[in-house]
């Protein structure tokens, strides 16, 4: 098998999706990056781990440098995801370390675009459906919060 890139995009996004198989969820991550990692390594390819803002969790700071470690929710609903992704990170630096495995991490924001599922429990796609209903949009928190967006 001739490989010389690898894209380990492996997971379900979406809150509804994730957590309603968080140990699926957890060991899609976590087992993933462990395969794709080794048949990185056996055949010297490089490799992208498609990340997430989630491994921040609930960040106390805006906007999010790399050096930021975030405030994360180990046990909550949430985690399967979060400290999945992050695992997966930790591995991926770690294969960098030991084997020299040449990896890249892109922590990827808020994703949006064609074919996105309507009910997905995202921004973008609850606000679209809000807006098509005539409700008023749903914020949470103040309204003072930062997001970026990646159309895909």
């Amino acid at each position: 098998l001739d490989v010389d890139g690898i894209y380990h995009l492996a997971s379900p996004a979406a809150p509804i999706h994730y957590q309603n198989d968080p140990i699926r969820t957890t060991r899609t991550n976590v087992l993933g990056a462990i395969n794709m990692l080794d048949l990185a390594r056996s055949r010297g390819a490089r490799i992208l781990q498609a990340s997430t803002s989630e491994i921040y969790g609930d960040p106390e700071v805006h906007p999010q440098p790399e050096t930021y470690w975030g405030r994360v929710n180990p046990i909550g609903t949430r985690s399967c995801y979060n400290e999945g992704k992050r695992c997966a990170e930790t591995l991926f630096f770690d294969y960098w370390r030991e084997a020299r495995t040449e990896i890249k991490v892109a922590r990827i924001f808020n994703t949006y675009g064609p074919n996105m599922h309507p009910d997905d429990g995202r921004v973008v796609s609850n606000f679209i459906v809000q807006a098509i209903r005539g409700e008023a949009l749903t914020i949470y928190g103040t309204g003072r919060q930062t997001r970026s967006f990646c159309y895909v």
